[in-house]
Parts: structure tokens; C-alpha cells; sequence
């Protein structure tokens, strides 16, 4: 713990510092061992999330630090962006509309439109869901390269009913088809008797960003080529405000 913490005051010692520190400025203003302080920046360097000046061979913040925020920030921009279209949908479908993105190994809900009917599959907002049994896992991996989604794969493929995918050459095989049709369909394989649909959301670059998607009691029949076509029109629209020329 005293490490972590030790690393986190050197984050933000040097994001005071547009200059730089050498290693012994940052260990006098953080009372360390210039050996302790030299470690922790030789750590972090490695990381790109410090670098060094090869003139002055001083320490300041790296580009992956500023990679984090932005990533925090097009997120904080995407939930905005899609709220709108969301409502509309949820309004229109009475469906629960969820806004998710893939984060490391998993499906994460950003942000949700709940609809009137309270008996759908619940969702929340950092809600995290293994992305092989959804449909905004589905979505999102179908754009992804071949190793990506191989190795998301093997390290979680539960079978968690009895209609979760298991075998990876069917599940590519699925994949190759959401590309083609444009959406993904979760059939009761993260819960029994909820289905789901979800649609790609595009960036500027054509890059998938994340799924605009709903769920539904398997029961109500929900997924028809209407449905299907409101979710599609609401991941374009969600898509071309955040700059997607489609």
C-alpha cells in the first residue's frame, strides 16, 4: 500500500512540474530516498506513464497519462451524446436502452434508459457483464481483430445457462455474422428467459466505440425487424453527433 501510494504522490508531484524534476528535486519535495524515488520513476517510465528529458534528464508526466483522460473524457462525451437518442428510444420501444463499451475483458454499462416496464433484466450504470453472453460484447468484439477477440475469448467463455456459446469457432463464426447484419443478439445466454439486441455506435475514424443496445422478457417477442431497425437508427444517430460519417 505504501508503494501505491508512494507512485500516486509521484503522478502528482510531476503533473504540478511542466518543467520536469530530477530525481532528486521529486525526492526532497516528497521527503523519499532518492533510491526509493528513482525506482518508482524507473517503474513508471517503463509504463510510458513518466518520460525523461535526454538533455535536461529530468522527469515529467508521459503521454499515457494524458491517454487515460482522454479515454475518460470521450466516455463522459458518449453518455452525453447518446442520452438523448436513448430516451427517445425507451419512450418509443418501452425497453430498457443501455449505453456499453468495452473495458479490458468486459462489458461495462455506462449508462441506461429504463423503460416503464420494471419487469425487464436489470442493468446499472458500471454494471459489468462477461462479453461473450451479450449483445453489446458481441457488437463491439466483431470489429475487433482476430487475436483481440481470441484472447477475450479464452480467458472467459463460462457457460452460464444452457444457450451460452462455448466453443470459440462457432462464436467467430457468429461474429462474422453481426458484421454482415449489422447487430448482435443475446438469446437468453446470460440469463434465462432475457434476450438482448445491440447495435454498433461509430467514431470518426469508423472505429466501434461501444452498443447501443436493449433487453427484453423472451416472452414478449420483442425482437422484431422493427425493433431491430429503431436500434439501428438510434446507434446511427448516437454515431454521426459523435462524428461517424456513415
Amino acid at each position: 500500500m505504501q508503494l501505491v501510494e508512494r507512485t500516486l504522490d509521484v503522478l502528482l508531484t510531476l503533473s504540478k512540474e511542466s518543467d520536469g524534476l530530477s530525481v532528486s528535486e521529486l525526492a526532497e519535495k516528497l521527503s523519499l530516498p532518492n533510491s526509493s524515488t528513482h525506482r518508482i520513476l524507473n517503474s513508471l517510465k517503463k509504463s510510458h506513464f513518466v518520460m525523461q528529458s535526454s538533455e535536461t534528464k529530468k522527469y515529467r508526466l508521459g503521454y499515457k497519462v494524458l491517454t487515460l483522460s482522454s479515454n475518460i473524457i470521450k466516455e463522459d462525451n458518449l453518455t452525453l451524446t447518446a442520452k438523448p437518442f436513448m430516451k427517445g428510444l425507451a419512450d418509443k420501444m418501452n425497453k430498457t436502452i443501455a449505453l456499453c463499451v468495452m473495458e479490458s475483458e468486459n462489458v461495462i454499462c455506462l449508462d441506461y434508459v429504463e423503460s416503464k416496464d420494471t419487469s425487464m433484466f436489470m442493468v446499472r450504470t458500471g454494471f459489468a457483464m462477461p462479453p461473450h453472453a451479450t449483445s453489446a460484447g458481441k457488437v463491439i468484439q466483431a470489429y475487433m481483430s482476430l487475436n483481440q477477440v481470441e484472447r477475450i475469448y479464452l480467458n472467459n467463455h463460462n457457460k452460464l445457462t444452457s444457450n451460452t456459446k462455448t466453443d470459440l469457432e462457432s462464436f467467430l463464426k457468429e461474429l462474422e455474422e453481426v458484421r454482415l447484419k449489422g447487430y448482435a443478439v443475446s438469446n437468453e445466454e446470460l440469463q434465462l428467459g432475457v434476450q438482448g439486441v445491440a447495435c454498433p455506435i461509430f467514431d470518426y475514424n469508423g472505429k466501434v466505440i461501444g452498443a447501443v443496445s436493449f433487453t427484453a422478457l423472451k416472452l414478449d417477442n420483442s425482437i422484431t425487424e422493427e425493433n431491430i431497425d429503431l436500434l439501428k437508427e438510434c446507434a446511427k444517430r448516437i454515431s454521426e453527433s459523435v462524428g461517424a460519417s456513415l
